[in-house]
């Protein structure tokens, strides 16, 4: 692997773990494991959390990109 910066493996990571997550969100509905609603209240669930917490940081940007991120999957069509 290249060698990476701290602030690249950082967001390397949470990028993975972000995709890792929805897939795993999609996997659930696709196999009926949950249904599309519960799936898409996992998401809103994390946008309650993020709003939260966002109170009590000094990098609101850093949470702007979250939510935005979260209202992408909110809008994008249940599979």
């Amino acid at each position: 692997m290249k060698e990476l910066s701290a602030l690249e493996l950082a967001i390397a990571s949470s990028l993975m773990a972000g995709a890792m997550q929805a897939a795993m969100i999609q996997s659930l509905v696709r196999n009926k494991i949950i249904t599309d609603e519960e799936g898409h209240e996992i998401y809103e669930q994390a946008l309650l959390l993020l709003e939260t917490k966002q109170t009590v940081t000094a990098s609101p940007e850093v949470f702007e990109a979250a939510r935005e991120l979260i209202e992408q999957h909110l809008r994008s069509p249940q599979s």
